[in-house]
């Protein structure tokens, strides 16, 4: 009978140690900054609009997508809000899909095209005009003290960078 109890607490040990979560990511080494921001076209909110900001000197991007107020928060990834410090390209669409912030499909990919012009996916009738998602002009440097980002788009493209 000790021999049954033996061999019972050895599987139930094997099973509870098979059983973890799992490893885990480190995140703390990319010393992430929690941004949240709002997105305006002419003054006014714009709702559904995908907010990407991708490292300059990296690649690596961040997402949020706006509500009706134009409010966003910046996701790392799907587990993770923030984005890794640095200066940033910026792009926004109403019509781009990232998957787990507006989509269950493929896409949010910023495809390449003729003489480096970058544009998103989807060519419906995007809200944004084309100087915010196509070769974007838009600039910013987020920084520790960064937490809010403010983008007044001008219908006439002639805005570079958050307010």
């Amino acid at each position: 009978m000790s021999f049954r109890l033996f061999l019972m607490t050895c599987l139930a040990a094997v099973v509870t140690i098979g059983c973890g979560t799992g490893p885990s990511a480190d995140y703390s080494s990319l010393e992430l900054v929690d941004v949240e921001g709002i997105v305006k076209l002419d003054g006014k909110p714009v709702s559904s609009a995908v907010v990407m900001v991708e490292d300059l000197q990296t690649g690596l991007q961040s997402y949020g997508l706006s509500d009706d107020d134009g409010y966003f928060r910046l996701h790392f990834d799907s587990v993770e809000y923030g984005v890794v410090p640095g200066e940033k390209r910026v792009v926004i669409s109403t019509t781009m899909k990232v998957p787990g912030i507006n989509s269950d499909e493929d896409g949010g990919e910023i495809e390449e095209h003729e003489e480096g012009e970058t544009r998103p996916n989807a060519q419906t009738d995007d809200l944004i005009p084309d100087a915010y998602r196509t070769d974007s002009r838009l600039r910013v440097t987020v920084s520790e003290s960064t937490s809010r980002l403010e983008f007044d788009l001008s219908s006439d493209g002639s805005t570079t960078s958050a307010i």
